[in-house]
């Protein structure tokens, strides 16, 4: 593992254990003394204050209810911890290295505190919002690339995401993206409830303040749809990136949000064709077929030397065949997977020696180790929601020079991509990935090539250019 050893401490017969505390934020457990009259406790470090629930366990530890507890906090190295539950308060300071794995799907910028404050805007010129459905630094996606691609377009950008609506504090900036902590929101969590109208109130009034009123919203997850109702004088931007009614895991039911989300829209964006037809179902006035996009000139085509490794970058969910990559990884024991990203299913059975589940990276640790690869594979289960997926992972692999094999999974967006590959059988995947491993420099540069010509930058500046009236 690639973080510091976990952290356990009984301090006046109180019981916590730290298992993250750093770049992917503070997480853990605690068996308090006392009963708990309130299930939260208050986290505070820095500048960042901010209460998250404790959920309690099955188990119980030396005859005490056992709760653990999850936050993600933005925050820089060396960090004085306060944790605040029941009458007591505990404080610890933190020691982290800059690679830690961040399961919590918020790792903290790098940045010393004192960058991270957010400095006076500069006054005038046209703002965006863009509320998205994941935390800035949760792995990186469309919402941080598209995000950080638009900020040549607008004087000032804010990024929000769930996290900022529960988190208290000053403002902080990265990579030129102001981050406002909001503290609205009580444990927000959009996969599970809607935002009360007092709270897209409250939210819209303090955007309001931090943006002005000369702005425009990017919206990328129906949940935020009352607060896009309170931005009356922006321009909204809908960016439909799930097909969101087949998301498993999402119990809050999102369809009269998204209708009105897309009658409320200046223009809706979708990643794929499937899903630009969705939006048209809805009642879309203007439509932008916005595909995801490679990364910029980060990306080394020749590398010493590529290993023997056929590579996974992204969520080990439910969409995610296993089975396939059992298969897969039986039927080429001389080649080692290498799957990066948090595990969030269970294995339906022991999986073979060669493939290697190494949990969450960074996104610049798993761009590195793309460029070592010689395949990069998307095994997904076919069914409606990756029928309309456009994977921000093909992508990325073009643009480390890997030869991409797939499933079958959104429109047409890939069809004019070298390199990329689909298969519907275990068999047709096998054969597949064989072939793609012994493809020759010159291919691989074109793979680089095409990816050069498929930017976030040029997906921003299309996206602009669609706001404009016609």
């Amino acid at each position: 593992m690639a973080h510091r050893a976990p952290i356990a401490i009984r301090l006046m017969r109180d019981w916590i254990y730290l298992d993250r505390a750093g770049p992917g934020g503070v997480a853990g457990w605690i068996a308090p003394r006392d009963p708990l009259h309130d299930r939260c406790i208050r986290i505070v470090a820095g500048s960042v204050d901010v209460e998250a629930p404790l959920r309690m366990d099955r188990d119980l530890i030396e005859g005490r209810s056992f709760f653990r507890f999850e936050c993600a906090l933005p925050l820089p190295n060396r960090n004085l911890v306060t944790l605040y539950y029941g009458t007591r308060a505990r404080s610890f300071f933190t020691l982290h290295r800059s690679d830690a794995v961040a399961p919590l799907r918020v790792p903290a910028p790098t940045q010393t505190r004192a960058r991270l404050r957010a400095g006076p805007l500069a006054p005038g010129g046209r703002s965006l919002v863009v509320l998205a459905p994941i935390n800035w630094s949760f792995r990186r996606q469309r919402s941080q690339n598209l995000t950080v691609a638009l900020r040549q377009h607008y004087s000032r950008v804010f990024f929000l995401g769930p996290a900022n609506l529960e988190l208290f504090g000053e403002s902080i900036d990265i990579e030129g993206v102001r981050l406002p902590m909001l503290g609205t929101t009580r444990q927000c969590n959009f996969a599970e409830r809607q935002l009360s109208e007092e709270e897209a109130a409250a939210i819209a009034a303090k955007l309001k303040a931090e943006a002005g009123g000369d702005c425009d919203v990017l919206v990328q997850f129906p949940a935020w749809a009352p607060i896009a109702a309170q931005m009356s004088q922006a321009r909204i931007i809908y960016d439909c990136i799930d097909l969101h009614g087949a998301l498993g895991h999402v119990s809050n039911s999102l369809d009269a949000a998204e209708a009105a989300l897309v009658a409320r829209a200046d223009v809706c964006i979708a990643t794929s064709g499937p899903l630009i037809e969705h939006v048209r179902r809805l009642g879309a006035r203007r439509t932008l077929l916005a595909p995801n996009a490679a990364p910029t000139a980060q990306m080394q085509v020749r590398p010493k030397r590529r290993r023997n490794i056929v590579i996974y970058v992204g969520a080990i969910e439910t969409w995610f065949d296993l089975t396939l990559l059992d298969a897969l990884a039986r039927a080429c024991p001389d080649l080692r997977f290498e799957v990066i990203g948090q595990l969030e299913i269970a294995s339906p059975k022991l999986l073979p020696a060669n493939v290697n589940l190494r949990g969450e990276k960074p996104h610049h640790i798993a761009l590195r180790e793309m460029r070592r690869a010689r395949v990069g594979i998307i095994p997904f289960k076919r069914d409606a929601l990756v029928e309309a997926v456009n994977p921000v992972k093909a992508y990325e692999y073009l643009a480390a020079g890997l030869p991409v094999v797939m499933t079958p999974m959104g429109g047409a967006e890939l069809a004019d991509a070298p390199g990329i590959s689909t298969a519907t059988t275990s068999a047709d995947f096998i054969a597949a990935v064989r072939r793609a491993l012994d493809i020759a420099p010159g291919e691989r540069l074109a793979l680089v090539r095409w990816s050069e010509a498929n930017t976030w930058q040029a997906r921003a500046a299309a996206i602009v250019a669609a706001l404009e009236p016609r």
